[in-house]
């Protein structure tokens, strides 16, 4: 029969053409589903939060030490309601706070003068297109070649370092890639952990506040980002995921 005669893989030697495809080909396909929380999750708004933290501290409209203070309340917040999902010590944690905090705080007046001699239109682009290459190598749970989680989150960084250096202080700049690192590095991971400890209900709730406070900081901070913002939410939230879940029909 031809399912035991034909096989999908390339490197054995069969009496077929090479375009020819049998009956079993999607068989090894699997059906994906989004639920409620696939739906609202979206990496468009950390992105996006990012850009307007960064709009509201250039602008003078958030205070740096203020922000900080938030994030890292918010932060140890965080830290403490998912601290039984975590496997390291509170003394090991704390370590690598302060071993990043220094080492941010040290490199800040580096990157503050990085960039001077290069045209604020070079910069935005290439933010632009390092948070796009962000959103595309991401890892969204399918395991297709493009997906590669760590360039997703060095780009990510790369990007906010590209922001960061067009502040004006030491402690502007310490803000925003403190923001980052709580954005691209920490915040997934609390997710997932809070998640695993408190259910679906509750981390669908976790990711409507996001949105929530996301979109408040566009029409406070970057009114001219909320057409993409709008653009970002329907495309990621609706239209793909819904895309994505009808076409699974055509599998086997």
């Amino acid at each position: 029969m031809e399912q035991s005669e034909w096989s999908r893989v390339l490197w054995k030697k069969q009496p077929f053409p090479d375009n020819y495809v049998g009956d079993s080909f999607l068989r090894v396909s699997k059906k994906r589903s989004f639920d409620t929380l696939d739906l609202l999750q979206s990496k468009p708004v950390s992105c996006l939060g990012l850009v307007v933290i960064f709009f509201g501290i250039s602008e003078g409209d958030l205070n740096s030490a203020v922000t900080l203070a938030l994030t890292a309340t918010v932060g140890v917040a965080g830290y403490l309601l998912t601290r039984t999902q975590l496997t390291a010590s509170v003394r090991d944690d704390a370590k690598v706070a302060c071993f990043y905090g220094v080492l941010i705080a040290c490199v800040s007046p580096v990157i503050k003068s990085l960039t001077g001699s290069v045209a604020t239109d070079s910069i935005n682009a290439s933010t632009t297109f390092l948070l796009l290459l962000r959103l595309a190598v991401h890892d969204y749970g399918t395991e297709v070649a493009i997906v590669n989680p760590t360039v997703s989150h060095n780009v990510g960084l790369f990007a906010s370092v590209c922001l960061a250096s067009r502040l004006e202080s030491d402690l502007d700049v310490f803000t925003l890639l403190t923001v980052a690192v709580a954005l691209f590095t920490l915040f997934p991971s609390f997710r997932r952990d809070f998640q695993s400890q408190f259910g679906l209900r509750w981390c669908v709730v976790l990711a409507v506040v996001v949105v929530a406070v996301t979109g408040s900081g566009i029409l406070l901070f970057a009114s001219h980002l909320l057409l993409l913002f709008l653009v970002a939410m329907f495309v990621c939230q609706l239209f793909v995921p819904t895309l994505y879940v009808t076409l699974q029909g055509y599998k086997q």
